[in-house]
């Protein structure tokens, strides 16, 4: 697979606004609702090539990520806004109109949104809620005539990504009662069959006020059979728990008290 598009496709758009909406019976969920852009935080791209269009990978896509307000103005409402735009294939995006036109294609299955649609409409207490969404065609003078664009807007939850130098820092207490609440939260997450694909501590929110974690990151999602029985790798892969020494050299303020909780090798 190409790597992905060094190149912004995607405007800035900021002071522009955004209006979400969506058909009945969503509708009864997501309100139409406008959304001012702030600012672009992000974006990436994913190339596909016609021959990996051909074995059913599915259409290039961007995804920008946005900072935005509700457009009655509430400024202490913050929310993020994904927009998801299918691109040309990789090596025709300079073609004819005509050329990008015929590669147009209904919108490619986003585990995102069906991710935030469960949770939100589940009561997910460990996960930001979906506030809006809405599919759209490019017009003619766009990147590809006819082809999709998705809207999708979530709550910014109270708090920061967890600075997992930080937690390496803290004693031994402060580092178990972080882990009980990601747990909580993460179990929660999985029994709902989704996880992130690259699990990170990026995507443990954690507000510091209450100690409260949330779990994002769901753009590079999996579906997954619901997992009822926890297991401690879960810590590991969020980089919770070491389980070598070697891992020592990335977190210079490292603290003192590792413990040997299970006598495996593994430090918590």
């Amino acid at each position: 697979m190409p790597e992905p598009d060094i190149f912004q496709l995607l405007p800035k758009m900021i002071g522009e606004t955004i209006t979400t909406y969506c058909d009945p019976p969503d509708s009864a969920y997501y309100p139409p609702r406008d959304w001012i852009v702030i600012d672009k935080l992000d974006e990436n791209s994913r190339l596909i090539t016609q021959s990996e269009l051909a074995s059913g990978m599915g259409p290039a896509f961007t995804a920008g990520k946005y900072l935005c307000w509700p457009s009655a103005g509430n400024e202490n409402k913050l929310a993020f806004m994904r927009i998801y735009k299918q691109i040309p294939l990789d090596g025709t995006r300079l073609d004819s109109v005509q050329v990008r036109e015929a590669q147009a294609s209904k919108p490619r299955n986003h585990v995102e949104l069906d991710a935030l649609k469960d949770f939100t409409e589940n009561k997910c207490t460990a996960t930001p809620k979906l506030l809006g969404y809405r599919f759209d065609k490019q017009d003619g003078n766009d990147l590809v005539p006819g082809g999709y664009i998705m809207y999708l807007v979530w709550e910014k939850v109270p708090g920061d990504p967890l600075d997992i130098n930080e937690f390496w820092s803290l004693p031994f207490s402060r580092r178990q009662i972080i882990r009980d609440k990601f747990k909580k939260a993460y179990e929660e997450v999985l029994s709902f069959g989704y996880k992130p694909i690259l699990s990170s501590p990026s995507k443990i929110i954690l507000d510091k006020t209450t100690g409260d974690i949330k779990i994002s990151g769901f753009s590079w999602a999996a579906r997954i059979q619901p997992e009822r029985e926890w297991k401690d790798y879960n810590f590991v892969t969020f980089t919770l728990v070491l389980i070598s020494p070697r891992q020592d050299k990335e977190f210079p303020a490292m603290t003192s008290d590792l413990q040997d909780v299970q006598n495996n090798g593994w430090r918590w």
